[in-house]
């Protein structure tokens, strides 16, 4: 097997206690689509369309001149983001304009890194070109089983598991510097299963990864009891932590241009910082709205957040270098100097 065996994240981390806060997010998760051709059994498309309205969903696509908008603003930070994930609830490749969306970053220069997180289940030869040409520097790809039987049974969807494979391996061998780092759940596995997932897939990725189904999205719950948050994504043993670290180093975007503190998906629209259509993104990272939220965390005033009183979502990743709850008031007082 060419592929390493390893976790989807970036090991070479700084220690966010001793630099928060800053300038501008480490990552800037954009969302191309809330479209999705699956309705895999551990993400919100699963849910009825009535329990998606009680959570603020809205199932479209991003308008081009919307991302524009956002792209622009993402421009105006001080500093280069690490990386602009395109990722979100919802498939990216639904929107045909995505291989422009990351061209058009990577022209304006806002990220050392440009990423795409997608099912493949709608990757072709011709969109790969397209997607390889405009600029990406790291496909992610989710894997939901390894036969057709499990596919369907995950998914809901008749999937060619043969010609998936295919596609990904023709984006993996035209790849050129962009990585393809590719994973699928534990949760998607049967026995026997892991073998066979690394035997298919691990000479057409760079890293390769079984993930554990951990309680990353609000509205799924624990999943009926499939998941957990006793080990992180990774497999890692997963800490308790008074401060949740999210709202310090990213922001996330959904379809419509509202702004959200953190990555899990799925948080009701009340917790929005703002729509990027009345205040920039930066002014939302400076905002007051963000900043009397990560003063609640670091005063042990969580509990009288929502969502964050229920919030266990944080423990789906606690690396050390995250951990906030050693020294807050040393980080309160450089965030009373910044302001």
């Amino acid at each position: 097997m060419a592929a390493r065996i390893s976790p989807g994240y970036d090991k070479c981390r700084q220690k966010l206690s001793e630099i928060v806060p800053i300038s501008t997010p480490f990552t800037l998760f954009v969302t191309p689509s809330q479209l999705c051709n699956f309705r895999c059994a551990y993400c919100t498309q699963s849910l009825s369309g009535e329990r998606k309205e009680e959570i603020d969903f809205r199932s479209q696509l991003l308008d081009y001149g919307l991302f524009l908008n956002i792209a622009g603003q993402a421009s105006e930070f001080p500093g280069k983001f690490k990386r602009v994930l395109l990722t979100g609830l919802g498939e990216p490749l639904m929107n045909p304009r995505i291989p422009e969306m990351v061209a058009a970053l990577r022209n304006l220069g806002v990220a050392d890194h440009y990423e795409v997180f997608t099912n493949a289940s709608l990757l072709t030869p011709r969109l790969s070109d397209e997607l390889l040409h405009s600029g990406l520097t790291c496909l992610r790809i989710s894997i939901q089983g390894v036969t057709k039987r499990k596919y369907e049974e995950i998914t809901g969807r008749d999937v060619d598991v043969e010609g998936l494979i295919e596609n990904i391996a023709y984006f993996f061998h035209h790849r050129k510097a962009c990585r393809v780092y590719l994973k699928i759940m534990d949760a998607c596995l049967e026995g026997g299963d892991e073998e066979r997932f690394f035997s298919l897939f691990g000479g057409i990725c760079d890293d390769i990864f079984i993930e554990h189904l951990v309680k990353a999205q609000p509205s799924m719950g624990d999943y009926d009891g499939r998941a957990d948050n006793v080990r992180t994504f990774y497999g890692e043993p997963s800490e308790t932590r008074e401060v949740c670290p999210y709202m310090f180093y990213t922001l996330q975007t959904d379809a419509v241009g509202n702004v959200f503190p953190c990555p899990p998906l799925g948080l009701p629209l009340k917790f929005s910082l703002g729509n990027v259509l009345d205040t920039p993104l930066f002014d939302i990272w400076r905002g007051e709205r963000l900043r009397r939220l990560r003063l609640a965390h670091l005063t042990g005033r969580r509990e009288e957040i929502e969502p964050c009183r229920r919030c266990s979502c944080y423990r789906s990743f606690t690396p050390q270098e995250d951990n906030l709850d050693g020294n807050p008031e040393e980080i309160i007082e450089r965030m009373i100097a910044e302001a």
